[in-house]
Formats: C-alpha cells, structure tokens, sequence
C-alpha cells in the first residue's frame, strides 16, 4: 500500500535515468560527494564504484542533478538486506557531515545500508528534501527532533531493524504539514504519549504505519479536534502494539466522520476483546483491507460487515470468534443483488462450527479460503465447487463430517493449495473424483481416509511440490505411473507414512534437485532402500519401522557435498555390518538405527560426523570396542547404545569429550573396568544409564557434578528444527524420543515427557564401595536405580533430599546400618525396593514407608517394624492421663470391650426377630402358610409354561 511512495520513486527513478549532459554538477557539491565516499568503509555492493572516475559528478551512480541549476536534487544509494542472516549492507562507515552541504537535495534514500550511528541533527539542513528514506540503515538512538525543520517533507520512512530508535515525542512532526507518508514501524515510541493528537493534526496524511511501536494504550476523548485533522487518510496500520481497549475505535470512527475513506487498516497482534464493533459498517465502508489477526474477539462477526461492500481481504486469523459458520458468510455476502468482492478470507484459528453451507458460491471473487483450526463437525456443500477463482482451501485441524465427490471440485481449475489434513471423518471418493481441472501445487491431505487403495485421482496431479497423505489408510502397492510421471522436478516435500503400503521403492532416475523432505514410515515397503532417496540436496530422511534389507547406498551415496541432516531407518530388517562411508554425510545431526540387526564394530568414520548430536544405536549387534574416533562428535546430546554386544572400557575422557550431552545410554552391554572421573564433567547429563555390565570400582564421589539434574530439564536441548519445504511450510525435524527402563518397564518418553525424565540407573554390575553422599544434592533425580551390585557401607542420611524421587531400588546389595529417618520424608515416591541387604533396626515411623509391601524390605532378617513384625521389646505405648487423673488407655479399651459387647447383643437381637418373625408366623399360623407355599407354586407352573412355548416356537421357525 505505499502506492505514493512508489510513484515519487518511479519520477525519480525516470528522472535518474534520463541523460542531462548539458548541465554539469557544481564543483562544491562534487566534493562534498567525494568527502562523503570517504567515510564509507566498504561498498560490497559497489553503489559508490562510479564516484571519481568521470568528472561530472551528475553522471555518477544514484545521483540526478537539475537541468536547470545543475544542483544535486537526488542521492538515492538503496542497498540490500540478507534475508538469510538478517544483515543489511553495501555501504557500511560513517554518515559524513559534508552531505548536508547538499541544501538543495529533495530525494534522499540510505536504507538498507550499515550506517552504525545516531541520525546527525544537522540533517535539518536539507531544507528542501521533499523524500527520505534511512530504514534498515544501522541508524540507532533517539530521532533528532530537528526532523521537523524539514518543512516541505512529503515522505518519511525510519523503520529500524529492531527496536533501536526511539522517540521521546512526536511534537516536531507536526509542522510538516505536507507529510503523506509515515513510515516508523518497529521504533520505540513507548514515551510519544501524544502520537495520536499529532497524527490527527497533519492535514495531508495518506499513509501511517506505526507496527509494532510499543505504542502508549491511551486514546483521546469525543472532545478531541478534527478541524485541522486530514481528510485524505487511507491506509493505517497499528500492529503488534499491545492496545487493550476499544476506545482506539472511537479515535478511528471520529477520523472517518470527519471524512477519511480508509481503505486498509491493520490492527493485528494487539490484546483487542469483547464483541466486534458493529459500527464497523456505518463508518468504514469504504475499507478494502481489514486485518485482526491474534486479538481475542468474541462473539461472531456482526451483520453490519455486509455493508463493506468495497472489502477484498478479511483476516481475524487467531481470535476467539465462535458461532455457526453460516452467521458468518451470512454477514460477509453484502446482503444485496451485488456479488461481494472479497478476495482473501482468512478466519482460522477461531472456534467457529456447523458446515461449510451453501452460501459460500455468493462468494465468486474468492481467492483464498482459510477455515483451519476451527470445530467445523458439519459438511463441505458441492457449492464450493463453483468457486472458479479459488487458488487455496485450507480447512485443515476440523471435525468435518463429508464424503468428497467430483461436484466438490468440479470448477477449482486454478486450485493451488488443498489442505483438508486432520479430518479423520473426510473421505474423498477415489472412484467418484475423476480427473480434477485443478494441477495442484501443494497437497495436504494427512488423516483423511482416502484408500483402501490408492487414489487414482492423485496420478492426474503432475506438478506438485509437497504432498502429504499420510495416515489416510491406503494399502496395497502403489501405481508404477506415480513413480515415473507424477513426481515432478520441482517436487520438495513428500509424505506417505502411516498407511500399510506394500512393495518396493523403485531406484528413480530423475533428479530431484529441490527435494527437502522423503518420510516413508510405518509402511510395510521392503527391499533395497534406493539411492535417489539420499540425494544431495535432500535434508531429512525418515524410513523407520518399514521391513527394509538392505540400505548400502543410502549410507554410501554416489554424491559429495550431502545436506542430509536427519536420517531415520530404525525399526527394519538391516543387517550386516554398517559400512565404513559416513564421513560422505558429515551434515548428520540425527542418526537413527536402532532396532536392526547391525553387526560388527562401529565404523570409525561414525568420528566424521563433526556435527551429530542425537545418535541411536539401540538394539543392535555392534561389538568390538568403541572407536576412538567417536570423541571427535563433541555435539552430541544424545548418545543410546544400549542393548548391543560392545566391550571394553567406557572412554576415559568420555566427559572431556561430549561437553553438552544429556543422555548417555550403555545398557546391556560387555563394558568393563570402573567408571571414568571424567564422566563427573558431564553437568549437563539428565540420564545415565549404566546397567547391566561388569563395571567395577566405586561409584564416583563426584557424582554430585551432575548439576542438570539439581535444576530439572529445563535447559535441556530437545528442542525440534524444521527445514523450510517453500509454500511457507516449515516442515519439523528432531522430534527426539528415547526407550527407558522407567520403573522397572521399558517405556518410550518423547517431546515434552522426555524433558522431565531425571534418572540413573547403574544396576546389575560390580560397583563396590559405598554409595557418595553427594548423590542427595541431586534434588531433581527422579528415578535412581543401584541393585544387584556389591555396595556396602550405609544408606546416606540426608537422602531425603531427594524430594522429587519416585523410584528407589538399592536391593541385592551388603549395604548395612539403619533406613535413614529422612526417607520417610519423600513423599513423592511410589517404588522402593531395599531388599536383600544386611540393614538393621526399625523402620521409620510414618505413612509413607509403612505404606509399601513388606517385599520392599525382605531379605533384611535384622529390620523390624511395619509392614514387617514389630521389633523385640516392643512396649505398649505409655498410658496418658486427663487432668482428673483417669487413664486413657484403660478408658479406650473399656471403650473397646462395651462396643463388642453391644455388637454381640445387637446380633442376637436381630436373629431372632428376624428369623422368628418370619418363619414363626408361617410354623404357627396354618392359613398364612399354605398361601406362602402355593404362590411360589403357582410361579414355577408359569415359569415352565413359557419355556416350553419358547422352544416350541424355535422349533416351528426352523
């Protein structure tokens, strides 16, 4: 919308370009020029190359001078932004004070430069700048108010990279009376506490944008003027500045009474609430581009809206909106002969429910349709076929309830981006959806039900980009066509996992240069893994759970220079030993191969891996001893090789080596000797899990190194990636998960849950020694398992400082001395196992230790105490007096001896009344007696009368 901005540039631009060689540049302006190029630094964009080499300094780069006083009326030296790194600059240095000598310059464009410097305040000697432009030029601090000097101003853009321009007020920028355009996105106007009474006094304003601003929340009354206020305000735009109050409505309503026409406003990111304003269609009927995106309305959109009859684009992406979705299109369709214009319809996010109905073919001119993230549970109306101008349909994350045919899609030729992902009761007819119009570019189709087999309409669709049907229950195999005509070149980002597809992958020979994302999980696909699936552009490969044998060139592609990030074959057949060439991946950061059948030693190209950070090798059958070459992958977080055959001893500068790991897995394995001191170093460690192996030795005593685990998971680095797959998706990587044995079960922790996780477990070794005292500073250990080992010595006292542990099991060890008192503190724990020791003396008092098993304690002959028998010389508990000197003691049990008494006599009692009662009545009294016995008679005969009239009419049916 900077349309005004564009034309000024456009005139300028025209006026640059046009050849003026009669007119030579003034010899005084030349040289402030040249002293200017003097203080640039570097030019990595050569703007200034042309400076000095000819000698009319009109004829330079991004210089235009007047035909008629040859004066230099523009300098427009714009550079460029990295979009990438985020960093701007061609020219980096110091603004020189000699380009205020250019009194006559109108047009002046600095932006996207690296000048790392405030804005000089003798900048108001251009007194005839009509235009200027210093945003995202590394200006910083506070905005000189000598800005406001520069009478004839018709164009400011200062819009910083970041927050690093403030301004203390906007009082000089009301004598600009010819301002059109305000550009200040993203500065600190948190102290402008009257920035709305100086924008409704420039009599000329077009254009505002004031984004993200940390604008004051505070508004104007009635009583404000509009005398000298603009007329001719069209475009504003105020995101993402914390307004919490409809009182800014009031300011905008009182704007358009006083005769502005907006056509765009933006109030978006603010904390907006409470119903939508109705007066919306009375005062801004004029709108074509009306944006609410991340407020909290609620309620639905009020039918006033049908008078903006001019609006093209309507966003309240991520409010609270809520209501039949027909009340919405209801409100948006005008409410008259006209067809509404809209273009871009934009309402996800919300809480909105019913169908998609039928009014939506009144809405001929749309574009794009946003529905996702609602409760829509109704039907998708075939009307939405006739949208002919639609190009996107996203309704993805509803509870839509429809089977798709042919009408559905009968005219959406330009269709574009179909995402009907997370609808698990959609089912779109395969049989009935024949040879769509549309050439789709993106397909989201992820938890629909398409199959059982696979949906021959997809094999028209010869231009996509990124296609995701996974967990759409398609089985069987799928079409050779597919293979070799749907998949295009420009194919990026590809999905079939969660289905029961069959068969083998075929070893394509096209090239898939843009290809990011192949996920081919939890299918039943077999064979070789083909070599066009790790080509060298793409990023993540995910083949787990699948029946593959055999993956020899994925590990060795054919390529160099492989961007593979994340690969993931875990859950196959794979065999063998793992090839010695992955050093040809060294772009690895999450290796999955767990739950194969590798064999052989841990190739030492596993050392090439330079930026690895999560390897799994699970449940394998790798021996030999670790690689030495291991240690060089100093990103590691995690680190599971539990379960294979490895030998030897657990490096010594295991801790030197992996600074940042937080999960360390070595169970099940042949490691021998005792535990490194270095793994002491390992501060960031969460999980450690040693068990069953023959280590020896005692346990480190600077085990209370650990210090991740004093201060929970917080700062554990599981957080997911994403590669960017174009279409503005961004597709997740690194959704780490691990397999641990948590409370005696083997229990898989991912996301979230796997943050929490604080354990250790050493169990089934030769630890000797006694257990450091130090292991109670880790207050954050959840589980902690050291049976079935050799430790001696006692329990440490203050192991009730482990308030957050639930799982302890000590068992099958010589520990000795009492249970220390502070155990019974732990309230949080739900596992204890202290079995099979030699401890001794009483178990401590209180709930939470006398709650477990006596199994809990077995194997203990010299402990006493509940749950186990109670201790020698047990004493009944002293008696206790009341102040007249009676004993309590003898008084509860006389309580105790008067109850039963009670209870005996209230028995008898009860016998015989009942049963005399009764049966008394019916020995003595004949007439009651034969009545009694009669009607229980008279219900058998009818009991076997209608059984046999049943099985009769069984009988007659057969």
């Amino acid at each position: 919308m900077k349309t005004l901005q564009y034309i000024i540039l456009l005139c300028w631009v025209v006026l640059l370009c046009y050849p003026s060689h009669a007119i030579k540049c003034i010899d005084g302006e030349r040289k402030a020029l040249l002293r200017f190029k003097q203080g640039i630094e570097s030019d990595n964009c050569g703007l200034l190359s042309s400076w000095g080499d000819i000698e009319d300094c009109c004829q330079w780069r991004g210089i235009r001078c007047s035909n008629r006083t040859g004066h230099v009326i523009m300098l427009h030296l714009r550079g460029w932004i990295n979009v990438i790194e985020f960093t701007s600059g061609c020219l980096e240095g110091k603004l020189d004070p000699s380009l205020f000598e250019l009194t006559h310059l109108k047009y002046l464009d600095l932006s996207k430069n690296g000048f790392i410097q405030t804005i000089p305040s003798s900048i108001d000697s251009l007194t005839e700048l009509e235009y200027l432009n210093l945003s995202s030029a590394g200006f910083f601090g506070e905005i000189p108010p000598q800005l406001g000097n520069l009478s004839k101003l018709a164009s400011l853009d200062l819009t910083p990279q970041s927050y690093e321009v403030t301004f203390k007020s906007l009082q000089w920028m009301s004598h600009l009376t010819l301002l059109r355009e305000i550009h200040l996105s993203d500065s600190d106007l948190s102290e402008a506490t009257n920035w709305f009474q100086t924008i409704n006094n420039l009599p000329s304003l077009k254009i505002l944008y004031l984004d993200y601003c940390q604008l004051p929340a505070t508004f104007p009354s009635s009583s404000l003027s509009y005398i000298n206020s603009s007329t001719s305000l069209r475009v504003i735009s105020l995101g993402g500045n914390n307004f919490n109050t409809t009182s800014i409505f009031k300011w905008l309503f009182n704007m358009s009474r006083n005769g502005n026409q907006l056509e765009y406003l933006d109030l978006s990111d603010n904390l907006l609430s409470g119903p939508v304003p109705r007066s919306f269609g009375k005062y801004m009927y004029s709108l074509s581009y009306l944006y609410f995106d991340d407020n909290y309305f609620e309620g639905s959109i009020p039918i006033t809206f049908s008078n903006l009859r001019a609006l093209r684009e309507l966003s309240f992406y991520n409010n609270k909106l809520n209501g039949p979705l027909l009340n919405v299109l209801q409100a948006l369709s005008c409410g008259c002969a006209n067809k509404p214009l809209l273009e871009h319809l934009d309402l996800s996010m919300n809480q909105f429910w019913g169908s998609i109905p039928n009014t939506i073919n009144s809405f001929t001119s749309i574009k794009e349709l946003y529905l996702y993230d609602n409760h829509l549970n109704g039907t998708i109306s075939q009307s939405i076929g006739q949208l002919s101008m639609l190009e996107i349909l996203d309704v993805f994350n509803n509870s839509l309830k429809a089977t798709l045919n042919h009408n559905h899609f009968l005219n959406l030729s330009r269709l574009q981006i179909l995402d009907l992902s997370a609808n698990p009761a959609l089912v779109l007819d395969s049989i009935k959806i024949l040879n769509p119009y549309f050439h789709l570019n993106v397909i989201r189709l992820r938890s629909c039900k398409l199959g059982p087999s696979f949906p021959n309409w997809l094999l028209t669709q010869t231009n996509f980009s990124y296609l995701d049907i996974s967990n759409a229950q398609i089985s069987g195999e799928i079409p050779p066509s597919f293979w070799t005509r749907s998949l295009s070149p420009n194919l990026r980002y590809i999905n079939m996992s969660h289905n029961m597809i069959q068969g083998v992958l075929p070893n394509l020979s096209a090239s898939f240069d843009n290809l990011k994302v192949i996920d081919f999980s939890s299918n039943y696909f077999e064979g070789s893994i083909p070599s066009f699936v790790g080509d060298k552009n793409v990023e993540s490969v995910r083949l787990n759970d699948n029946t593959f044998s055999d993956a020899t060139q994925l590990f060795c592609p054919r390529i160099a220079n492989s961007k593979l990030v994340e690969l993931d074959v875990s859950n196959n057949l794979l065999s063998g030993r793992l090839p010695n060439c992955l050093m040809k991946r060294d772009q690895l950061q999450y290796l999955h191969l767990e739950n194969n059948k590798f064999t052989g030693n841990i190739p030492t190209s596993i050392g090439d891996l330079l930026q690895l950070q999560y390897l799994h090798l699970q449940n394998n059958s790798f021996s030999g001893k670790l690689p030495s070459s291991m240690l060089n992958c100093m990103s590691l977080y995690f680190l599971d090789l539990g379960y294979n055959s490895l030998t030897g001893y657990i490096p010594p500068s295991i801790g030197n080596a992996f600074e940042y790991l937080a999960y360390l897995n070595l169970r099940g394995n042949k490691f021998f000797g005792k535990l490194p001191l270095s793994l002491c170093q390992l501060s960031n460690l969460h999980m450690l899990d040693i068990a069953m192996n023959h280590i020896s030795g005692p346990i480190p005593n600077c085990i209370y190194n650990f210090t991740a685990m004093m201060s929970g998971s917080k700062d554990l680095q599981f957080d997911n990636t994403g590669v960017d797959v174009g279409e503005d998706y961004i597709v997740g990587l690194f959704k780490e998960a691990a397999m641990i044995e948590w409370k005696r079960e083997e229990q898989r922790f991912a996301g979230t849950s796997l943050r929490l996780v604080n354990y250790i477990d050493m169990s089934n070794n030769e630890l000797e020694g006694e257990i450091p005292d130090g292991i109670s500073n880790l207050t954050k250990l959840l589980s902690l398992d050291l049976s079935r080992n050799k430790l001696t010595g006692i329990i440490p006292s203050n192991i009730g400082q482990l308030a957050s542990l639930e799982f302890l099991d000590l068992s099958n060890n010589h520990l000795s001395g009492v249970i220390p008192r502070s155990l019974a503190d732990v309230s949080s724990l739900a596992i204890l196992d202290l079995s099979n020791n030699n401890l001794s003396g009483r178990i401590p008092l209180g709930t939470q230790l006398r709650g477990f098993d006596p199994s809990s304690y077995m194997g203990n002959p010299l402990l006493c105490g509940a749950p186990r028998q109670g201790c020698a010389g047990d004493e009944p508990p002293p008696a206790m007096t009341i102040n007249n000197g009676t004993n309590v003691t003898h008084q509860e049990e006389h309580g105790i001896d008067t109850f039963y008494l009670g209870l005996y006599i209230s028995v008898v009692l009860g016998f015989i009344v009942g049963f005399w009662g009764v049966c008394g009545t019916l020995v003595v009294k004949r007439t009651w007696r034969h009545a009694f016995f009669s009607f229980f008679g008279d219900i058998k005969d009818k009991i076997y009368v209608m059984v046999v009239l049943n099985v009769a009419r069984i009988w007659r049916k057969d």
